[in-house]
């Protein structure tokens, strides 16, 4: 989209989560939504991590599971409601249109955080943000952000400051 990505470099799991934390008070202090973000990683790279890390940033106090065996979990987080899909177990198009989507991005106050997207074609094409995890070889993490909209480039500066140190 010719927007630099962003990434950050994080060498313990409290980096981050304070990182996801943040990213998720800046985009809801820009008032970004509705938003796709797409989570993309190997197993085990922090997807699920990152979620919870946002929810708790955005204030949520609750159980966070993961959705890898019921697909879907929603989570109301103020004037913000964050819909964390996980579609690794997906079983084909019929399933992904039961999970009622359509009017989840019909909602304007809706943060999709979609893992494994591409598991999905209609709904990777769809995604405002792409965040892809590494686990570097340190053991720590890095995250890349980049835009795959123009809703992403607006919520990729509202989070450029403070959140993601390092531009590409």
């Amino acid at each position: 989209m010719g927007e630099p990505e962003l990434t950050a470099e994080l060498d313990s799991e409290p980096k981050f989560a304070a990182t996801a934390a943040a990213f998720a008070r800046a985009l809801r202090a820009a008032r970004a939504w509705p938003l796709v973000l797409g989570l993309h990683g190997d197993l085990g790279s922090g997807k699920t991590t990152w979620v919870r890390a946002m929810l708790r940033g955005l204030g949520y106090a609750g159980r966070v599971p993961s959705p890898t065996y019921t697909l879907l979990e929603q989570y109301a987080c103020g004037d913000v409601t964050v819909v964390h899909l996980d579609l690794y177990r997906l079983r084909g198009d019929e399933e992904l249109e039961n999970l009622g989507l359509r009017d989840w991005l019909a909602e304007p106050g809706v943060w999709l955080a979609v893992e494994w997207p591409e598991r999905a074609e209609q709904l990777a094409a769809r995604c405002d943000v792409r965040l892809a995890f590494e686990v570097t070889p340190s053991g720590g993490r890095r995250v890349t952000a980049s835009a795959g909209t123009g809703p992403g480039i607006e919520a990729l500066r509202s989070v450029r400051q403070g959140v993601f140190n390092n531009e590409v």
